[in-house]
C-alpha cells in the first residue's frame, strides 16, 4: 500500500498546486462573506478530499495509466486502499495546515493592530471554538460519506462513465432520508427532535458529533472493502 501512496503522490504533483489555489479561493470566499474563520480547516479538509479523489480518478483514464499500473508490483487491493489512504492523510494535513495557519492569524491580530475587517476575524473566544470544532467535524463527515460513494464508482467505472451515473446516486442519497421519514411518518421526526433538545440540555451534542465522525470514518472503511471487490472484477 505504501508503495501506490508513493505513485500516487507522483502522479498528484501536476495537481497539488490546482488543487491548491482551489482551497485558497474557497477558503477565501467563505470567510469573506461569513465574516469568520470558524469553516477555515473544515474546508479545507473537504476541497482536498474531493479535488485528490477527482483528480486521482481522472488521470486513470489518461493514456491508460489504470491499465499500465498494474504491470508494476502493485495488486488491485493496494490500488484501492492506498488511494483511500492517501486521499485521507492528504484532507488531515490540509486541514492541520489550515488551522495552523488561522491559529498564526489569531496570534497575529493579538500581537498588532490590523484593518477592522481582519481584526474582527482574529478575535477568538469560547463560541469561536466550538464553533469551528462543529464545522470541522461536520465537513469531515460529509466529505467521508460522499468520497465513500464517489470512490467505489469510480474504481468499478472509471471517471468518465462514473459521471453519467453519480449525479442521480447523489440526488437520490440526498432525498433518501425525506422518503424514508415521509413513509414511517412524524413520529420518528419528534424523536429525533426530542433526542437532539435533550443532547443540547446535557451537554451530549459533542458526543453526537464525534459519534458522527466515527460512524463516517466506519463507512469510509467500508466503502474501501467494497471499492476492492469492484476494482477486482473491473475488465481492464
Amino acid at each position: 500500500m505504501l508503495r501506490m501512496m508513493k505513485m500516487e503522490l507522483a502522479v498528484l504533483k501536476k495537481y497539488l498546486k490546482q488543487i491548491t489555489f482551489t482551497m485558497l479561493i474557497v477558503i477565501v470566499c467563505l470567510v469573506v462573506g461569513m465574516g469568520s474563520l470558524t469553516s477555515v480547516p473544515g474546508m479545507a479538509f473537504l476541497t482536498v478530499k474531493f479535488s485528490v479523489s477527482m483528480s486521482a480518478s481522472a488521470y486513470d483514464d489518461q493514456n491508460g495509466w489504470g491499465s499500465y499500473r498494474l504491470v508494476m508490483p502493485v495488486t488491485r487491493r493496494e490500488v484501492v486502499q492506498g488511494r483511500y489512504a492517501l486521499n485521507l492523510l492528504l484532507a488531515i494535513a490540509a486541514a492541520a495546515v489550515a488551522a495552523v495557519l488561522m491559529t498564526a492569524f489569531i496570534a497575529l491580530g493579538s500581537a498588532v493592530e490590523l484593518p477592522e475587517f481582519l481584526a474582527n476575524l482574529a478575535v477568538w473566544d469560547n463560541q469561536q471554538l466550538e464553533a469551528t470544532l462543529a464545522a470541522s467535524i461536520s465537513c469531515a463527515c460529509i466529505g467521508l460519506c460522499i468520497c465513500s460513494v464517489t470512490l467505489p464508482a469510480y474504481f468499478k467505472f472509471g471517471m468518465t462513465k462514473a459521471t453519467q451515473y453519480l449525479p442521480f446516486i447523489m440526488i437520490f442519497l440526498s432525498v433518501a432520508p425525506f422518503l424514508v421519514l415521509g413513509v414511517i411518518g412524524g413520529p420518528l421526526l419528534d424523536q429525533v427532535k426530542g433526542a437532539i433538545e435533550l443532547a443540547e440540555t446535557t451537554g451530549g451534542l459533542g458526543l453526537i458529533a464525534f459519534a458522527a465522525l466515527a460512524i463516517s470514518l466506519a463507512v469510509y472503511a467500508a466503502s474501501s472493502f467494497i471499492a476492492v471487490r469492484l476494482y477486482s472484477a473491473r475488465d481492464l
